[in-house]
């Protein structure tokens, strides 16, 4: 490679072949460590991106966050002459004379024959507002899209439509279901770190299940129909109850009904059974209590503090 030179005395004047892999060869080495990721050193003017890309990350493009945005929201199509006539994605003319554009029911845009090879795939929004879990044509780029965010909990039902949990029993269900684990979660993170390890290692990748009660992956969605969600919720909520039944400190942690005074203690997740104040967080029995009752705790405190703020004004 040292004695390649193709040209001798060069017509223009640029370093020869052998001259550059000396000057390579002799540069002073860096003394600062290497760059990791998510560093940016001014020399170098860019910036490392961690390898755990994701589509939620910082560094996504603008079209697949325009895609991101579009998750909750069915899209109409618009009209060929709002593209002008071109591929949303190659921008290659379409319609008229240049053959007839297929159209993405995901976003609702134009697409040639080359983007868009009539492959289908499931719409988050239909499923969200339609309960909707039949496959639609989408183009090239978006079914890769949907397949990447499949297991992403990207879809939070309390924004986007929460009246799916009234309108169908299997999501009233679910929803029952998440509020008792993420009562049960609040008892086995107070416990030793090798039981919430285990509870961790149970819910993984997941831990979205009972740290956001609302939020969904829409492969989650396509499981609840066939009862596989609830299945896999169930047991983790079986070996959590039986752990809280069984520890002796999480057991210690109940509530005694003061309505009623029964002497069984009584659990917030235990929710067919059991009332929660939202205010205070105490538990009475369903039967004892009803959000058509005052609390008696929360009466309790607005009466302390009454006196405390009719004390503090006799003594200002």
């Amino acid at each position: 490679m040292k004695n390649y030179s193709p040209v001798s005395g060069a017509v223009i004047h640029t370093p020869n072949f052998s001259d550059l892999v000396n000057l390579i060869n002799n540069a002073p080495r860096p003394l600062t460590s290497p760059i990791t990721p998510g560093e940016e050193t001014a020399a170098s003017g860019f910036e490392i991106i961690p390898k755990n890309y994701s589509v939620t990350s910082k560094y996504v493009d603008a079209n697949t966050q325009m895609l991101i945005d579009l998750i909750g929201t069915i899209q109409n199509e618009k009209g060929l002459d709002v593209q002008n006539f071109q591929c949303k994605s190659c921008s290659r003319p379409v319609g008229m004379i240049y053959g007839k554009a297929r159209v993405c029911s995901y976003n609702g845009c134009y697409y040639c024959a080359e983007c868009h090879d009539n492959e289908e795939h499931v719409i988050p929004a239909r499923v969200i507002h339609n309960w909707d879990f039949k496959k639609y044509k989408v183009s090239k780029q978006t079914k890769h899209f949907l397949e990447q965010i499949e297991e992403e909990p990207l879809i939070d039902l309390r924004a986007c439509n929460p009246s799916l949990y009234s309108a169908i029993e299997e999501m009233n269900e679910i929803l029952t279901l998440r509020t008792q684990l993420s009562y049960l979660r609040s008892y086995l993170f107070s416990c030793r770190e090798s039981v919430v390890e285990d509870l961790r290692k149970r819910v993984w990748p997941k831990e979205y299940l009972y740290e956001h009660i609302h939020l969904y992956a829409l492969a989650d969605l396509q499981q609840i129909p066939g009862g596989q969600f609830s299945q896999m919720l169930s047991k983790v909520i079986a070996f959590a109850s039986k752990h809280v039944a069984g520890c002796r400190l999480c057991s210690q942690k109940g509530f005694i009904c003061e309505i009623c005074n029964n002497p069984k203690v009584i659990y917030p997740f235990q929710i067919e059974l059991t009332y929660r104040c939202e205010t205070c967080l105490a538990v009475y029995h369903n039967t004892c209590m009803s959000k058509n009752k005052p609390c008696p705790k929360c009466a309790r405190r607005k009466k302390y503090q009454g006196e405390q703020d009719y004390l503090w004004s006799m003594e200002n």
